[in-house]
């Protein structure tokens, strides 16, 4: 293509130069009456303009669609001839992919700074990521639901129906409680939003709920207790264990073989045993453990209160722990964490163990049932409510002033709280059930 031409210093239509840059030439260019372009002959589309008020401009000419666009590229010297001539080539390319780099430098410009694609990445940030455990649960929910619709909105333009409307879609598709939690993530980010300036009132301050919750008091029985613990001690035989690209087998109906992986069964086993939460137990680390005293020291920035907690670990819990130390060389993990799995934390999968178990069992299972079960089995064995109270760390009632000068740690209430539970569990795993059927032995299944 050839270069246009523009006009002289005295009018005259003179053709456009084309040259091979060099800084030497481009530094001499001097100012005239009217701006005029000096094209590159090395860089396909690259060309200097020249303003009459002395500033020198690289851009980029192309043809898309039968219409001309200009590119500008920065100004000199700020811009170098090498940078210039390298930012050429980059959207020289973009064009030759169809792409229109001048439009979307356009639109970019003219789109709204206040997104809540914008909020949503300085709310994660700044927030979430920074003193929140569940981040990566808030920024799912944002991803999935609230992004797709909301993304390229102001935030200032939110209303309160725009939230409801975002909440019918998730309770409509089946999933009630999942938009009680999307409302809180929204909820949480628009306060987030205020505090930091974005916008003056919050949109979902006052949303109700769309679903109604019931607190979930499951307590397992003594035989879905023996269930799940049987369960959670049948590991595959080297034969069991699935060919790659192969499912592996599921054992009889009446013993089936572990679903999960033997760090998650593990922890859940502890999980049992302590009454302590899903994600604290797999979060347990080797330095926090003392196997030889019996302790396990929560740190604050585990628990869910921020208070630190320590756990005493009976003997059967003491064993199962440094049975993951074998687990550890057998898979050559290298992990600060006590329940590790091949190549990786098990932090992603735990939530999804306890329905896996619940699937081969058929039984109504949740995480959280073991810590319920555990808590009420405790109460069952005559130990005080505000025992129990301190083997779960949960923040009591009463004047704040006592709980602060209370310094007593509750450690022996604790240690025989959790070994009048084992002594509670031990005679459940070996109670003959009422039948009369065989009693299964309770014991890790060796390989072959």
């Amino acid at each position: 293509m050839e270069p246009p031409t523009t006009p002289g210093e005295k009018g005259r239509p003179n053709r456009a130069e084309r040259v091979a840059l060099t800084d030497p030439h481009v530094r001499a260019l001097r100012p005239r009456a009217t701006a005029f372009d000096v094209w590159d002959a090395q860089q396909r589309g690259l060309l200097v303009r020249v303003l009459p008020s002395g500033r020198i401009e690289f851009a980029i000419r192309y043809r898309i669609g039968g219409s001309r666009r200009r590119l500008k590229l920065g100004c000199y010297p700020a811009v170098s001839l090498k940078a210039a001539r390298s930012r050429a080539r980059s959207a020289q390319s973009a064009i030759d992919n169809g792409k229109d780099p001048a439009a979307e430098r356009q639109a970019a410009k003219t789109a709204p700074a206040d997104t809540v694609k914008a909020l949503a990445d300085d709310y994660l940030k700044k927030h979430a990521r920074k003193f929140k455990r569940s981040a990566a649960e808030d920024e799912r929910l944002l991803e999935a639901d609230v992004l797709p619709t909301w993304g390229p909105r102001s935030v200032r333009s939110l209303t309160r129906r725009d939230v409801r409307l975002l909440l019918d879609r998730v309770v409509d598709r089946g999933s009630p409680i999942m938009a009680n939690r999307l409302l809180a993530v929204v909820r949480k980010m628009l306060n987030f939003a205020v505090d930091h300036d974005w916008i003056e009132a919050n949109p979902a301050a006052r949303v109700a709920k769309p679903a109604r919750e019931v607190s979930r008091e499951r307590v397992l029985t003594d035989e879905e207790i023996r269930r799940i613990w049987r369960v959670l001690e049948h590991a595959p035989t080297t034969a069991e264990r699935p060919a790659p690209g192969r499912k592996g087998a599921k054992g009889p109906a009446n013993d089936p073989i572990c679903p999960v992986s033997p760090g998650l069964a593990a922890a859940l086993k502890i999980r049992l045993l302590t009454a302590q939460r899903g994600g604290e137990t797999i979060r347990m680390k080797w330095a926090d453990v003392d196997l030889d005293a019996g302790w396990w020291e929560i740190p604050g920035t585990d628990t869910k209160n921020g208070e630190p907690h320590r756990v005493p670990l009976v003997a059967r819990a003491q064993a199962i722990i440094r049975a993951q130390q074998k687990e550890k060389k057998e898979e050559k993990e290298e992990s600060e964490f006590v329940f590790v799995g091949r190549g990786a934390s098990l932090l992603d999968r735990a939530k999804k163990a306890p329905a896996a178990i619940a699937r081969v069992l058929t039984v109504d299972f949740r995480g959280h049932d073991l810590r319920r079960t555990a808590a009420t089995r405790m109460a069952a064995a005559g130990i005080p409510r505000d025992h129990i109270a301190k083997v779960l760390n949960h923040v009591e009632g009463g004047a704040r002033a006592t709980r602060v000068y209370d310094r007593h740690t509750y450690a022996d209430e604790k240690r025989m709280a959790l070994e009048a539970w084992d002594r509670a569990l031990t005679a459940i795993l070996t109670k003959q059930p009422k039948t009369g059927a065989a009693v299964v032995p309770i014991r890790r299944r060796q390989p072959r």
